[in-house]
């Protein structure tokens, strides 16, 4: 996992999780792993963080498409990260549990192509964030899309 050094600068604490994520690259233990080498934090902006994966074969159902389970754990996994861009009132330290993750399948993007994903903020509350996101191809076609609901799990101390 990578991140710009523009993003990293105004984000220390996504740049801190990027870090973690990427320590583990040769101990592979987790689900996630499977993913996290191809993924990119190209920019990050007040409640916005914009990803790009790069599609390999083995992310790829029999059709030589992503894989829907795929396309759902990028979606986890670059949804989650977002909320470290949150700027309004009572952010979170950490990135919360999933509660509710719903993806919605467009198109396929083949092997070989890298995608965007564009993660927006819409809400984040004392016990409870939303986070919308879109992945597009590299036409700018917008190819499967995400909401997901996550739950704050920083200490109440």
């Amino acid at each position: 996992m990578k991140i710009n050094a523009k993003a990293a600068q105004n984000y220390p604490a996504l740049k801190e999780l990027v870090d973690l994520y990427s320590s583990r690259k040769e101990n592979t233990v987790f689900w996630e792993d499977k993913v996290h080498g191809e993924l990119e934090v190209v920019d990050a902006l007040p409640n916005k963080l914009i990803w790009e994966f790069q599609v390999e074969e083995k992310h790829c159902n029999q059709l030589g498409n992503i894989h829907g389970g795929c396309v759902a754990t990028i979606i986890d996994i670059c949804s989650s990260f977002a909320i470290l861009t949150y700027e309004g009132k009572g952010g979170w330290s950490l990135v919360g549990v999933s509660t509710d993750l719903a993806v919605s399948y467009m198109s396929g993007i083949a092997a070989g192509q890298t995608c965007r994903l564009e993660c927006d903020v819409q809400r984040v509350g004392k016990s409870l964030a939303n986070i919308y996101t879109k992945v597009y191809n590299e036409d700018g076609k917008l190819c499967y899309s995400g909401s997901h609901t996550k739950y704050n799990i920083d200490s109440r101390l």
